[in-house]
C-alpha cells in the first residue's frame, strides 16, 4: 500500500482506497504510475500525461493452434468473365451499430452520474461536518471561515453561521464595553445578558476584584464580612478574613463596650452598698489591685472596708463618669483582654455635713476575656 495523489483532484489518498475520500473518484485498481516520470494517472488513459509516454497494456499470449496442411484443390478451367448489365451491388452496413453506439453512450452517462453523485455527496458530507463544527465553535475565524469556503452551501446553513458570528462579535463588543465601565453593574448586566458567553469566568473574576477594591477602601468589620459573604471563593476571601480579624482586635464593639462599664459600675456600686459577695463576683481570682499584685478577694473586701474606717464617715458614694478609653489585644484564639482608662467621683459624707468632700479619681484598669476584672489602681487627681 503506497500514498499517491489522486489523479483527479491531488488529495493524497491510499493506492488501495476504493475511492478518493476528497471527489469521490474510483482508485483501487483505476491508476497506474508512470515508469519514467512517475506521474500517477487513470490506467484507461493511453498515455501518461506527464511525459506522454504510451501506457503499457498486459496482453495474453495467442493460443498456439495447430494447422493441418490444407488438402489440393483440383485446378478448374478457367472461365472467361461474364459482363453483366446489372449495377454492382455494395454491402450494407448492419443495422444494429447505431444500438451499439446508443447503448455505449448510454453507460457513459452512467458511469459520469454515479460518479458525480460519489462526488457530490462526498462534498455535501465534508460541509455538513463543517457546519456543525462552525455552529459549535466561539471562534470568529472558524465562523468567517466556512463562510469564505462553502459559498455554494445550502442558505439555510450560512444563515445561521451568519448569525452565529454576528452573536458572537456582539458578545465581545458588549465585553469590552462591560471591561471599560470598571462597573460592577453592567459587568452583572453582561453575565445576566449572556449566561453562556465565554467571558464569563472572566467577569466574576472583575467583579470580584471590584467588591475587595471597595471592602478594602472601607476598612471595616462589615465591609470585610459583606464581600466574604458574596464571595465565599473569592481570590481574596482570606486576605478578607486576616483583615477583618485585626480588626476586631483594634474595634470595640458596642456589646463589648457595654459589657466592660457594667462590670465597673458592679464593683463601685458594690462598695457603695458594701455588698462583698457582689463586690468579688466582679474581679478574677487573683488580680493586680492597686500597687498589690497577686491580690485575693480577700485583699479585695479589706480595700473596701479601710475606705469607711474614716471617724464620722456615714456614707460612701462613688459615681462613674463614663469617659471609658478602651483597647484591647488577642491573648488567645478569639479572647481578648481590655485595658481600660475612665474618671469618677468619690463623695464622702460624715456625721457633720461640714466634713463632706468629694474627690476626682483616674481608674486605670484591665478586664480578661471572661468579663472580669483582673488588675485595677486608683490614682486621685489633684486640683
Amino acid at each position: 500500500m503506497a500514498i499517491i495523489k489522486c489523479p483527479e483532484c491531488g488529495h493524497q489518498v491510499s493506492d488501495k482506497a476504493p475511492v478518493c475520500p476528497n471527489c469521490g473518484v474510483e482508485i483501487a485498481d483505476k491508476v497506474t504510475k508512470c515508469p519514467d516520470c512517475g506521474e500517477v494517472y487513470f490506467s484507461a488513459d493511453s498515455m501518461c500525461p506527464h511525459c506522454y509516454r504510451p501506457t503499457t497494456k498486459k496482453t495474453e499470449p495467442a493460443p498456439v493452434v495447430e494447422q493441418t496442411p490444407p488438402s489440393p484443390i483440383p485446378p478448374q478451367p478457367k472461365e472467361k468473365p461474364k459482363f453483366s448489365s446489372d449495377p454492382i451491388q455494395v454491402p450494407k452496413k448492419k443495422k444494429n451499430s447505431w444500438v451499439a453506439y446508443l447503448v455505449s453512450f448510454v453507460i457513459a452517462l452512467l458511469i459520469c452520474g454515479v460518479c458525480f453523485y460519489m462526488y457530490k455527496n462526498a462534498q455535501d458530507n465534508k460541509e455538513m461536518q463543517e457546519y456543525e463544527f462552525a455552529m459549535k465553535s466561539k471562534d470568529v475565524l472558524v465562523l468567517q471561515s466556512y463562510l469564505d469556503t462553502y459559498k455554494d452551501a445550502p442558505a439555510e446553513h450560512r444563515d445561521s453561521i451568519s448569525a452565529h458570528l454576528e452573536q458572537i462579535i456582539q458578545i465581545d463588543k458588549d465585553w469590552t464595553n462591560a471591561v471599560v465601565s470598571n462597573s460592577k453593574s453592567i459587568l452583572q448586566d453582561y453575565m445576566r445578558k449572556y449566561p453562556n458567553s465565554p467571558h464569563r469566568a472572566e467577569a466574576a473574576r472583575k467583579i470580584d476584584s471590584l467588591d475587595w477594591a471597595q471592602a478594602s477602601s472601607l476598612n471595616t468589620i462589615e465591609a470585610y464580612k459583606a464581600y466574604m459573604t458574596e464571595h465565599e471563593n473569592g481570590d481574596h476571601y482570606d486576605e478578607a478574613e486576616s483583615s477583618m480579624k485585626a480588626l476586631k482586635v483594634k474595634e470595640i464593639t458596642p456589646e463589648e463596650r457595654a459589657q466592660i462599664a457594667q462590670v465597673f459600675r458592679r464593683f463601685f456600686i458594690s462598695i457603695n452598698e458594701r455588698d462583698q459577695a457582689s463586690l468579688v463576683s466582679t474581679v478574677t481570682e487573683e488580680l493586680t489591685l492597686l500597687d498589690k499584685q497577686q491580690a485575693t478577694h480577700s485583699d479585695v473586701i479589706e480595700m473596701m472596708n479601710k475606705m469607711y474606717e474614716k471617724e464620722g464617715l456615714t456614707n460612701l458614694i462613688w459615681r462613674l463618669n463614663k469617659d471609658y478609653s478602651i483597647s484591647k489585644r488577642e491573648i488567645g484564639n478569639d479572647q481578648y483582654e481590655f485595658s481600660v482608662s475612665f474618671t469618677g467621683n468619690k463623695e464622702e459624707q460624715y456625721a457633720d455635713p461640714e466634713h463632706n468632700k468629694n474627690s476626682q479619681y483616674r481608674m486605670e484598669a484591665k478586664v480578661a476575656p471572661d468579663g472580669r476584672i483582673s488588675e485595677l489602681k486608683m490614682n486621685k487627681i489633684i486640683e
